[in-house]
């Protein structure tokens, strides 16, 4: 994957800001409009292939990224 073109994966240089500033969201309303509203504060990020791809990984809302994505991009396994 080429994250030089700014989509938000796991393998991204950003991947623990964007986490960190997720986590600052704390109820998860089965959408991904506080990753789409945190992408956005970013800059530089192709928001919606991000969000995208994203999905493609198990992640369609906000919670799903942080529980699903997030510790599988550490290598914990559920």
């Amino acid at each position: 994957m080429n994250t030089s073109q700014g989509i938000m994966v796991p393998e991204h240089p950003r991947w623990s800001e964007f986490l960190s500033k997720l986590s600052r969201a704390r109820i998860c309303y089965g959408t991904s409009e506080q990753a789409r509203a945190t992408l956005v504060s970013m800059g530089g990020i192709d928001v919606e292939r991000s969000l995208l791809e994203l999905a493609r990984l198990g992640a369609t809302c906000d919670c799903q990224i942080e529980l699903d994505v997030a510790p599988r991009s550490a290598g914990v396994r559920a």
